[in-house]
């Protein structure tokens, strides 16, 4: 069964976020932005659940269940609609929860700045679909594929005319998730500092027209 998250999937949906930032490597973007393991999960379960929209927060979310259980789930959002694409201000309300100094959060310059030189833009009047992952425990099951489907129909029957997915590059199997389901590699963005912190060039980002 595929529907809507809600307030009890936030932890569900903060464990998504980890993994999708991860994707084939160790670590990813909120490893190195939330060093400490339960100020990440603490973080982005505020991110998830807390009162800053953003297509972090689970209102966004779609979740996957098998044998009753949440498993999976992505994100679905379109620019305008959403209104504010930036994650500064979920980012900051994470920080202010956990109780950093605002010298904590500068800190960490380097990592959101070179994030957001490779992360593609998200263009007005297109169904983005971000953070997807699968808890390791239910995976190879299609629940991925599953979700896929019904974000692209619920894009089509909003009136969309495209939808564009990103993808960490060296990621061999989402990125072949991805064709399947329709998608097909059009821009790289890349950067040296990126690359040195999290270990892959940078994204690409994939589209589709409906």
């Amino acid at each position: 069964m595929i529907r809507r998250a809600t307030q009890a999937d936030v932890p569900l949906v903060a464990r998504v976020l980890e993994m999708a930032s991860r994707a084939h490597l160790p670590k990813g973007s909120w490893d190195f932005l939330f060093e400490d393991p339960d100020e990440r999960r603490r973080g982005l379960e505020v991110m998830a659940g807390g009162s800053v929209p953003s297509w972090c927060h689970r209102e966004r979310f779609h979740v996957a269940e098998a044998d009753g259980t949440p498993a999976a789930a992505l994100c679905t959002y379109e620019a305008t609609t959403l209104g504010d694409t930036s994650l500064a201000r979920p980012i900051a309300a994470a920080c202010e929860a956990l109780g950093w100094p605002p010298e904590r959060l500068a800190a960490r310059g380097p990592v959101l700045g070179a994030y957001l030189r490779v992360f593609p833009d998200s263009p007005p009047g297109v169904w983005i679909v971000e953070n997807v992952a699968t808890e390791p425990a239910f995976r190879r099951r299609g629940l991925v594929a599953k979700l896929l489907d019904d974000a692209l129909e619920r894009g089509r029957r909003a009136g969309w005319k495209s939808a564009q997915i990103s993808v960490l590059i060296g990621n061999v199997a989402a990125r072949t998730a991805y064709e399947k389901a329709g998608f097909a590699s059009v821009e790289e963005r890349c950067d040296d500092e990126f690359e040195s912190i999290v270990g892959a060039p940078g994204f690409e980002r994939m589209t589709q027209s409906f």
